[in-house]
């Protein structure tokens, strides 16, 4: 029995081995589509029509190499269920409605994301080299802004974005060597300027979000408090759907001023793309209206609320499906969220995307997505418990 026990423990230790170096391949795939599409425009624009597959792929195999998926199944793991029905469900909506079949991978990346985060464990070298590509990418724009090779708003987003990324590793530099303070608030400083540089609504939104969760996390325990921090959680979602309601239904009052530092008015053609997709969607509320619509109020398809565009393009069973997947992850990261400051900067930065994305689709945009797993790993880096 001893001798079987220990040839046993050494072929799972081998199989860890030989899943640890397969999983490099997703990982690295995945560093070089995003830092090709930041450093490099060109790059950037051959890519943009293959940047949910390139991510797709990635999440896939990492999926396959790092998750038991036979056991899960066999152990009836409920959010598993979950994504498979909710991603089998919007499939087949397309395919009723005659929609174009591509933004399915939209959806599946960012359902993928949320599931394998909490489920897979990568070595401290990968979580160590991911942290370093992270900070050096923020790094390359802090030194020289490359946003108008852009879109100004994207580019301030993304440096707002690897901000959060950067700041897990300043603040672990901060911890060893309080000089490292300095660039901590360097760093804060220079990605404000640019974002007011660029007049990026959402970036800024995402960067006040971020200090305001941050320092919400200091004095606020989401493990204590459980059921104010579940309700936080619902309100990631449903509040997404109550602010487009609130903001469509305001903006019928006639009332609108200007946005200060920003030269935009509060109601800029927003409140136009949400009502038009909502005369649309309320004669599919079940399939959905798809992707494939030429809206009247906006030059692409673009809905501009991450929850939103679940619930338009995929119908409600979907969003449903999604919300339970979603709700029940932040609500998980809850006991994790103090665990370290890396954890409390990547759970402040998760939530701030989260509701950045009210206003846009940062939140499920291929290009972002990198980003979004990072954060999630970090939050679930070590945490005793796989869900």
């Amino acid at each position: 029995m001893e001798k079987q026990s220990t040839g046993t423990n050494e072929n799972n230790a081998e199989t860890g081995r030989i899943r640890e170096i397969l999983s490099w391949i997703p990982l690295v795939l995945m560093m070089i589509f995003f830092a090709g599409t930041w450093s490099f425009p060109w790059f950037y624009h051959i890519t943009e029509i293959y940047n949910s597959l390139i991510i797709f792929i990635s999440l896939v195999l990492l999926f396959l190499i790092k998750v038991d998926w036979v056991a899960a199944l066999k152990n009836k793991d409920i959010y598993l269920y979950i994504t498979i029905l909710a991603i089998v469900t919007a499939t087949v909506n397309l395919f009723i409605i005659g929609s174009n079949k591509g933004c399915i991978l939209i959806l599946a990346d960012f359902l993928l994301i949320l599931y394998i985060a909490p489920k897979i464990r990568l070595s401290g070298l990968q979580m160590k080299v991911l942290s370093a590509f992270f900070f050096l990418m923020y790094f390359s724009w802090f030194v020289y802004d490359r946003a108008f090779s852009y879109n100004s708003n994207t580019g301030a987003t993304y440096t707002v974005f690897t901000l959060f990324t950067a700041l897990i590793v300043l603040k672990m530099f901060y911890e060893k060597w309080e000089f490292a303070g300095l660039f901590i608030v360097m760093a804060l400083l220079r990605t404000g300027t640019l974002v007011l540089w660029h007049l990026a609504r959402g970036a800024f939104m995402a960067l006040i979000f971020f200090v305001f969760f941050y320092f919400l996390f200091i004095f606020f325990d989401p493990a204590k408090y459980k059921k104010s921090y579940f309700l936080l959680c619902v309100f990631a979602v449903f509040g997404s759907l109550l602010f487009v309601f609130s903001y469509v239904k305001l903006s019928q009052t006639g009332f609108n001023a200007q946005m200060p530092f920003f030269y935009k008015n509060i109601f800029s053609g927003r409140e136009q793309i949400w009502s038009e997709i909502w005369d649309m969607l309320k004669q599919h509320i079940f399939t959905g209206i798809g992707s494939g619509y030429k809206l009247k109020s906006f030059f692409e398809y673009n809905i501009h609320n991450a929850m939103y565009d679940i619930l338009a393009v995929h119908g409600v069973i979907v969003f449903f499906l999604s919300a339970f997947l979603i709700i029940g992850r932040l609500h998980k990261m809850g006991s994790l969220v103090k665990r370290n400051s890396s954890s409390m900067i990547a759970s402040a930065a998760i939530f701030a995307v989260f509701f950045e994305s009210f206003i846009d689709m940062d939140l499920m945009w291929a290009d972002y997505s990198p980003i979004i797993l990072f954060l999630f790993l970090e939050v679930f880096k070590g945490a005793e418990e796989r869900v």
